[in-house]
Parts: C-alpha cells; structure tokens; sequence
C-alpha cells in the first residue's frame, strides 16, 4: 500500500514539475502558479513518505532495509534525497527547466537504490545469477531490446524535442524561418550522421552475433547505443537541426 501510494504522489510530483516549464512557455502565469503550489505540496509528501517508508521496510523487509541505509543502496538514497531537495528549491525560485531534471533524478535514484540495496538477490532466496536465462538467450534478448529501442527512443526523443521547445504550440507552424544556406548545412550534417548511424548499427549488431568475447559484446552494446543517439539527430527534421542549441537557429538568437 506504501508503495502504492508512493508511486501515485511522485507521479504528480513529476507531473506538476513539468507542467510548470509549460505553463510559462504558453504565456500562463495563473496555471504556473496553480502548478507550482501543488509541485512543491507533491514534494514535501513524497520526501514524507520515502522517509515513512524506511520504517515500513525495518519492520517488514530488514535485509533490504540495511541495504538501504547501510549498505550499497545507501548512495542512491542520498542522490535521491539531495535531487529532491533541490528540485523543491529550483520550484521555489521558479527555475522549472533544471528543476524537471532533477526531479528525474530523485526519481531514477529510488529505483537505482532499491535494485542496488536488494543485490545480488533478484528474490528471497534467488540470486541475480541463478534467475538469470542461458547466455545465448540473453544475448538474443538483449539485441532484440536494442532493436526495439532504436525504433523507439529517436521517435520519443523527437516528440519531446519538438513539444518541450514548444514547436507545436499555436503560431510556430507556420514556416521554419530557416535562411537556405543554414537549411543546406544543416542537411549536409543530417548526411552525415546517417552514414555514422548506419556503421554504428553495423558494427554492434555484427559485435554481439558474430564475435565471441566479452569485450566485444560490449563494444558492440555500446555501438548500439551510440547508434540510437546518433540516430536521434539523423533522423531530425532539418528545422529541428538548425534551432538545436550549437545549430544555426541558436546562432540567429
């Protein structure tokens, strides 16, 4: 039920954090301070009840509560607890664009802690390595989590670029404004990055099927990752490109 409950706060938490960077894109200042009470009101409970929760967890669960406070969960506890904090200050000073990162964070850290403080236990009794499946079908579960992840993650980068920058709210539709020359760079960058995005993608899927080492198959993780990444930009509109902090548009303004 604590969890529950913890889980309901901090995503109004988050929610109002965030909601608070949109309002005052939009020109809203009444919805800003609507968002801001019940962002810092969300907080102060969730902190409340993450505090309550470490006595929940000595009674109930011991070993995860030693891992917590004691043991290796102990640094993602503290994260969590400064990342909370200052994003409460962040709020409170109306600083909305670092305070949806931090709140990010203080979230992240609680999950990180709670896998940290329970390892090498996947459950009472059950190792890590123990529940884990043959190496082979881990490898094949891997690469297909990638593969999904290389459609999924540009496509949401690109939807959260494009709404956080407010390129979707009313009146900046209409014509990019972008001069041809700074258009023409921008897609010869775009050409680019599909090239270092297409070896990337070859490199770590060949890395983990075809190579035997360890080191390889985390060149090779690693060469997907940076695929996705890479992929983010290449997959860009061209708009997008030229108004990305380094890109013309930054220059123009």
């Amino acid at each position: 039920m604590l969890i529950g409950v913890l889980a309901v706060v901090i995503g109004g938490f988050l929610a109002a954090v965030y909601l608070c960077a949109d309002a005052v894109r939009v020109g809203e200042p009444d919805l800003e301070d609507w968002f801001r009470r019940r962002a810092l009101a969300s907080g102060i409970l969730a902190g409340a009840l993450a505090l309550g929760g470490l006595g929940v967890l000595s009674a109930d669960s011991p070993a995860l509560y030693h891992g917590l406070v004691t043991g290796p969960g102990l640094p993602a506890l503290v994260v969590s607890a400064l990342a909370g904090l200052a994003t409460q200050l962040l709020v409170w000073v109306r600083r909305y664009g670092p305070a949806r990162a931090s709140a990010a964070l203080a979230v992240a850290a609680i999950v990180t802690g709670w896998a940290l403080a329970q390892s090498p236990n996947f459950l009472p009794g059950l190792t890590v390595q123990q529940a884990a499946a043959p190496r082979d079908t881990l490898i094949a579960v891997t690469v297909a989590v990638l593969g999904g992840a290389i459609i999924l993650f540009p496509s949401l980068s690109l939807l959260f670029s494009l709404v956080l920058r407010g390129r979707f709210d009313p009146g900046r539709l209409k014509g990019s404004g972008i001069p041809p020359v700074q258009a023409q760079r921008a897609a010869g960058k775009h050409g680019l990055a599909g090239r270092v995005t297409g070896a990337l993608f070859l490199a770590g899927f060949g890395l983990l099927t075809v190579a035997g080492s360890e080191w390889a198959h985390a060149l090779g993780v690693l060469c997907l990752a940076g695929f996705v990444v890479v992929g983010v930009y290449a997959v860009a509109p061209a708009e997008v490109a030229a108004d990305s902090p380094g890109g013309p548009g930054a220059q123009r303004g």
